[in-house]
């Protein structure tokens, strides 16, 4: 009897672990569910509902809850895409503002009427959002509202060049209108010092480390743009080490490998290279490299199951100067030849689209890709997340008349990220985009240097 007692106890005691262990998993499992499985969410802050003029540009934001990959759309009044705004772009900010041009995939200037913008997203976590729209109109673009805005920037660019007496009669001129007053927005993005705090291994983080920190093995990260060919032929052939996500997918790097770490950028996938300091025991390693938010140079912790070695091709390598404008090829070690490019053009509105520095690889070739709503571009090779090497956009797809204000940058900057490269081929060796294409058709992952044009004490500490 007292054995049937002591079983039946038992008994009952195991079915009460079983349920407490049943309880705690379906909380862990909750947990994940909620950091994993949350449904991202899109809401347009702005957007130009009044409507855009056929053939001109405008602004709208969208914001995010979860950085993703977006997808946007302008639609006409059937329900037809009439312009591929965005095409799984790699969104990390919670405001994004794009430009949005009223002019079709084939360049020509829309028809005026009603329409609607349609996005949509997936999550860093590969969870889709529900599709948001956003109704807006397209004016009629008429000579007389040409006409107007013409004489207006007249009456502005005549009022800022004029003595001090003419702009007090000006500014009292100008009370007359109903023109609101704005903000005025510099041409340039100028970073300032930010702050810096210690690390666990005692070194700063975030501005100027890389010119203070001892390094053994710093590879091309202790190069400047005037190195040697030797020196860079042995930067292009070191084994890169990168993130091991899709190539349009991106990881975090944090400010300490603590519980209380925060988030201070962002390296696209295994196209991406980092500089690795420490490899500490505890699975978290100290890394440098150029983040995308900006291109600002910082140093912080990733995990370090999440870094991966990459063989780089030993036959090209493809060096980028930010500063001069120019893009070299090496093979095997000897120079081929250069010629002009444009890279990225930052501002305080747009500071993702300045052209990250480090080191990168070529991967997915994706021939002609549509520019930003301007255009298309033919030879386009990704180097990092969003950004391509490419030619200079024409206006329509497979065409011959380039984008006169990208084509005009050659030798400058001027692109929203991508590397633009000539049509033409080069006095020296014949390099131009189709060139480029063509040696990375047989040659895979050719290495790619960009040296920034900042000096890295310069770059501030990322901040919310």
């Amino acid at each position: 009897m007292n054995m049937k007692r002591l079983r039946s106890a038992m008994t009952l005691l195991l079915c009460l672990l079983l349920l407490c262990t049943a309880a705690v998993a379906s909380a862990a499992t909750k947990k994940v569910s909620k950091t994993f499985t949350e449904v991202p969410t899109i809401r347009f802050t702005e957007a130009p509902s009044s409507g855009t003029a056929s053939g001109k540009m405008n602004d709208f934001t969208i914001s995010l809850s979860l950085p993703g990959f977006i997808n946007l759309y302008l639609l006409d009044e059937n329900g037809t895409i009439v312009q591929t705004i965005a095409k799984n772009q790699e969104i990390h900010s919670k405001a994004s503002t794009f430009e949005f041009y009223a002019v079709d995939d084939d360049g020509e200037p829309l028809a005026p009427g009603n329409y609607v913008f349609s996005a949509d997203m997936v999550s860093q976590f590969g969870v889709a959002s529900k599709v948001v729209t956003k109704s807006t109109k397209i004016r009629e673009n008429s000579d007389a509202e040409i006409a107007a805005k013409a004489s207006a920037n007249k009456k502005t660019a005549s009022s800022s060049s004029s003595s001090s007496s003419s702009k007090s009669s000006s500014s009292s001129s100008s009370k007359a209108t109903a023109a609101p007053k704005a903000t005025p927005v510099p041409d340039t993005l100028e970073y300032g010092a930010g702050e810096s705090k210690m690390g666990d291994e005692g070194l700063l983080i975030g501005v100027g480390v890389s010119d203070t920190a001892v390094q053994t093995d710093a590879g091309y990260w202790g190069l400047t743009a005037d190195a040697t060919d030797a020196e860079l032929w042995a930067a292009i052939t070191r084994k890169m080490v990168g993130v091991d996500v899709g190539e349009n997918e991106s990881a975090y790097i944090y400010d300490s490998p603590e519980s209380n770490r925060e988030k201070i950028g962002t390296v696209s996938g295994i196209s991406q290279g980092l500089n690795v300091i420490v490899e500490r025991g505890d699975g978290w390693a100290l890394v440098e490299a150029f983040r995308n938010e900006d291109g600002a140079f910082v140093r912080g912790y990733i995990k370090a199951d999440k870094l991966r070695p990459v063989e780089p091709n030993v036959n090209y390598g493809i060096v980028i100067d930010k500063a001069a404008q120019t893009l070299t090829i090496l093979k095997d070690g000897v120079r081929v030849g250069s010629c002009k490019v444009s890279t990225g053009l930052a501002s305080p509105k747009y500071p993702h689209r300045e052209t990250p520095a480090g080191e990168f690889i070529t991967v997915t070739r994706r021939g002609s890709y549509e520019y930003y709503g301007m255009g298309y571009t033919k030879y386009t090779i990704r180097i990092n997340g969003s950004y391509y090497l490419s030619e200079i956009p024409t206006t329509k797809k497979n065409g011959t008349t380039f984008v006169q204000e990208v084509e005009a940058a050659l030798g400058a900057k001027g692109t929203r990220g991508n590397i633009c490269i000539a049509h033409d081929a080069s006095t020296d060796g014949g390099i131009n985009a189709e060139w480029i294409w063509n040696m990375t058709d047989s040659n895979k992952r050719v290495k790619v240097l960009i040296f920034d044009d900042k000096e890295r004490s310069e770059v501030p500490v990322y901040s919310n």
